[in-house]
């Protein structure tokens, strides 16, 4: 079924890109932190990492993660912040001291289950499936397997997002892409004209006012975006629109697609 014919399908998109946004509006520090696509990308590496592990030698440690990401310094660093805000523990391994394993905490780990359930609900309501959400809240199993049939999402060029590049763009500065799924839902998905107050968006998103409007303006100048009524209100073009709900129905069906893979690898023989 094609997502985009469901009646619904605007009051959805909206209410994901609302929801996405929801838990780190108003939250300075973590839309801070996580409005930064380095912190997101180590974080996601040690969940990976710590829900794909069989043995020891492949739980998430400082070193295992600078082996598999660029920056050494930066990747310690964001770890040091990940543990001063207790997101991510450490464990030390009984045998050897010196070793000490990353364990992702619960506020990671359930807004992650958060994230997904959105996500897989959103497909659900689209296809008038039953979608296997609830699933995540109450199967362990099924919630660590989803994740490792995410694998592949730890490669940038995999990701649903690198295949819209005004989207990827807004991902490439900070808070950039909320700016962006705010303004979406605030517009009914381009729908409809929206009321401008750089002073809200920036209390909102964590961000300074002169940062939002430059976002603003750059996004002007790449055609994402038009400007009315002496810039007090805007527009999102049509194309923008497209782009956004284009990668919407790519992202949720990819999450689907892995969920499905889990429920089939855990499904009895």
């Amino acid at each position: 079924m094609h997502l985009r014919r469901h009646p619904s399908f605007v009051p959805v998109l909206v209410g994901f890109c609302d929801q996405l946004i929801a838990p780190l509006r108003g939250q300075r520090l973590m839309i801070k932190l996580f409005g930064q696509r380095a912190p997101t990308e180590i974080a996601a590496h040690i969940v990976m990492m710590h829900m794909s592990a069989s043995k020891p030698v492949e739980r998430p440690t400082l070193t295992r993660l600078q082996r598999r990401l660029p920056g050494p310094r930066q990747t310690a660093a964001f770890v040091a912040v990940l543990r001063g805000l207790s997101l991510v523990t450490v464990e030390r391994d009984p045998e050897d001291a010196r070793i000490r394993y990353l364990v992702p905490g619960p506020v990671i780990l359930e807004g992650l289950r958060g994230w997904l359930a959105m996500h897989l609900d959103c497909h659900a309501r689209l296809t008038q499936s039953d979608g296997p959400s609830f699933r995540l809240q109450d199967d362990a199993a099924f919630y660590a397997e989803t994740i490792r049939q995410c694998a592949s999402w730890l490669c940038r060029d995999n990701r649903p997002l690198t295949g819209f590049p005004d989207l990827a763009w807004t991902d490439e500065h900070d808070s950039g892409i909320h700016l962006a799924l705010t303004l979406v839902a605030r517009s009914a998905a381009g729908r409809e004209a929206v009321e401008i107050s750089t002073a809200e968006l920036a209390t909102s998103l964590g961000v300074s006012r002169s940062h939002i409007r430059n976002l603003l303006a750059t996004m002007e100048g790449r055609g994402l975006l038009r400007f009315s009524d002496g810039r007090r209100h805007l527009m999102l073009t049509p194309g923008f629109v497209a782009s956004v709900e284009a990668w919407f129905c790519h992202q949720v069906c990819w999450l689907a697609a892995a969920a499905a893979r889990a429920d089939r690898v855990l499904r009895p023989a």
